[in-house]
């Protein structure tokens, strides 16, 4: 049995006031390449939703490894088309880090 490829091994953590994808070295970076440092980490990304995570992937039918950290992150690991999928759902978040904040306030002058 030879195994799946791609390979996506990702941890999303808080990093200060914001959240940082993190993906071990056998990780498949291609999806992420234009907004990662040299160690193929991205930062800022958006909060992690585990609820949409998990609907997304389920509705998907792409099965998928998952540990919660304490600080709402998530660790995660996907094969073969599973991780095409994750990939896709990791770009959202990959997009709501290069969004410019919109602050609430409205005290324009």
């Amino acid at each position: 049995m030879t195994p799946q490829t791609p390979v996506i091994d990702v941890l999303i953590a808080r990093d200060g006031d914001a959240w940082r994808l993190y993906s071990a070295p056998r990780s498949w970076r291609t999806p992420f390449s234009l907004h990662a440092d040299e160690r193929g980490d991205v930062y800022p990304v958006g909060r992690p939703d585990i609820a949409d995570l998990d609907r997304f992937m389920w509705e998907t039918d792409s099965p998928f490894e998952r540990r919660l950290t304490p600080d709402g992150g998530v660790e995660m690991v996907a094969r073969g088309r599973s991780a095409v999928m994750l990939a896709q759902w990791l770009q959202e978040l990959v997009r709501q880090g290069r969004r410019p904040s919109t602050g609430t306030s409205s005290g324009a002058t």
